[in-house]
């Protein structure tokens, strides 16, 4: 698992996140919830708060955009 500063829709400003992927070979990586039903989130990383726990499904892509966001280990 990665953390990395993102903005949070529920808590409204830029907090830490807990970044976990979609079937990762490392049980300690692997996404804790499920992408919604609607919509093409096959491909997409679960991105949860540490501050509220509001889960969200992001596009990997834009997780990586290094100007927008700052990573963590």
């Amino acid at each position: 698992m990665s953390v990395h500063m993102w903005h949070c829709e529920s808590c409204k400003k830029e907090t830490g996140h807990e970044v976990r992927e979609q079937q990762h070979h490392d049980p300690a990586l692997q996404a804790l919830t499920v992408p919604p039903s609607s919509g093409n989130f096959s491909d997409h990383t679960e991105c949860t708060c540490v501050e509220c726990g509001h889960v969200e499904w992001v596009d990997p892509v834009d997780i990586f955009h290094v100007d927008e966001h700052d990573f963590g280990d």
